[in-house]
């Protein structure tokens, strides 16, 4: 079985005598289904649509199954409890699935988007949808090194740690 960009949609590729049969599944085919409270289950196939509350004692609300543990939007689930955990009291934003499903640098003062809009919004889906994009132009996915800047890194350091022996 091969883990695709489809297993996000809820779709998992198996591949059978060189031909490609693509099967739906859904959250009650997990064996974690019943046991489970992540609301965010990567064979939902609307999982685009929902969003994710880090409570701060729920632990349990990401999804567990190992198979999934790979997927984009649930590191950044662990990355994000991770740094909350260190902040008690201060779990009141959501992130919603396109929030969670980048590869962007988490810190300990990483908040989501605003769970309740001010009293005077007359239409409060634009100004979520407002409030979501304004956070995706804050947090820009980390971008890839070249192997050219990687070796650049790896000599800067190694000069830095060999001017901290000499001294």
């Amino acid at each position: 079985m091969e883990k695709t960009e489809g297993v996000n949609k809820g779709y998992v590729n198996f591949y059978k005598n060189n031909s490609e049969i693509t099967v739906l599944k859904t959250p009650q085919d997990c064996k974690y289904f019943h046991n489970c409270s992540a609301n965010l289950c990567p064979l939902d196939p609307e999982i685009s649509k929902k969003v994710w509350l880090p409570e701060e004692d729920d632990t349990e609300e990401i999804c567990r199954n190992p198979e999934f543990a790979g997927l984009q939007f649930i590191i950044t689930q662990k990355k994000i409890r991770r740094a909350l955990r260190k902040r008690p009291g201060e779990c009141d934003d959501y992130f919603t699935f396109e929030m969670l499903n980048r590869d962007i640098i988490v810190k300990s003062g990483i908040r989501g988007a605003p769970s309740d809009p001010p009293d005077n919004v007359r239409d409060p889906m634009a100004w979520y949808e407002k409030r979501e994009k304004l956070w995706l132009a804050r947090h820009p996915e980390r971008e890839k090194l070249s192997k050219e800047e990687v070796q650049r890194r790896i000599a800067h350091m190694k000069t830095l740690r060999q001017g901290r022996l000499r001294k």
